[in-house]
């Protein structure tokens, strides 16, 4: 993913924000590794970490003490395993952000409580480490391409953003089909997919305005879609449950 992103953007690679560039091997190295281009601009950070208005440390503690309340629920519940999938997520990726980061890196996720929408969630709630190739791959090319052929460049915004979860659902779908069966990875697919298509709409309907039912439709359409998706995602029950044997070759449904 990340060296398709530095293909799409060979003619216009970001720049090295420091006046003093650093040797070759070592701007390639960099440029390879940072999955934001906190070093360059443009870059994908959302917002500087002098400007976060909450720790990063605690809301970890607090987002581990959420999950451990879940594992003491009966683990036989489609949604508890969905929030679960979710939680674990934010806890591997923040953990590894904590102890691998720059001094000066902004925190990764924002607090998933605070999400007040689809966009929301997406754009400034959930971890945006895959944007840059989400832009360059996939909207920018269908967002800029369309309009030559008469689309409007609405329709093609759009598009554009459903283009953006189409990739990431081939992403996931590829990075989980070692320990997944075929049924699961297509309904994770369609759970990005379908995601795209709630974002679309939402902004359709509802433009940049806040409203509590904006967040109560969000929510609920979340909770249903990922719920949905736990239900066919044969999601391990453990460490010990999962297929190690199969991480390094297909399925053997496929």
């Amino acid at each position: 993913m990340k060296m398709l992103d530095i293909f799409a953007r060979r003619h216009a690679l970001p720049v090295y924000a420091s006046n003093a560039r650093p040797r070759p091997f070592v701007f390639a190295l960099v440029i390879l590794t940072e999955l934001r281009y906190e070093s360059f601009t443009p870059n994908q950070i959302r917002i500087r970490k002098n400007a976060e208005n909450f720790s990063e440390p605690m809301q970890l503690g607090l987002h581990i003490g959420v999950f451990t309340a879940l594992q003491s629920l009966p683990q036989i519940f489609p949604t508890v395993l969905a929030f679960e999938v979710l939680l674990a997520i934010y806890i591997i990726w923040t953990s590894m952000h904590l102890t691998l980061r720059y001094k000066s890196s902004p925190a990764l996720f924002g607090p998933l409580y605070m999400a007040d929408s689809l966009n929301g969630f997406w754009s400034e709630t959930w971890h945006n480490v895959f944007a840059s190739p989400c832009q360059s791959i996939a909207y920018n090319p269908v967002r800029f391409t369309l309009p030559k052929y008469g689309v409007p460049v609405r329709v093609a915004r759009s598009l554009g953003v459903v283009a953006a979860f189409g990739l990431m659902a081939i992403f996931h779908m590829y990075a989980l089909a070692p320990i997944l069966p075929k049924s699961s990875l297509i309904r994770i697919g369609q759970f990005f997919l379908l995601n795209g298509i709630g974002t679309v709409v939402e902004a359709m309907i509802w433009g940049k305005r806040s409203h509590w039912v904006k967040r109560v439709l969000a929510w609920t359409f979340e909770t249903i879609l990922a719920t949905w998706t736990a239900q066919a995602a044969h999601i391990p029950n453990g460490l010990s449950k999962i297929p190690w044997r199969d991480m390094c070759g297909p399925p053997s449904e496929w």
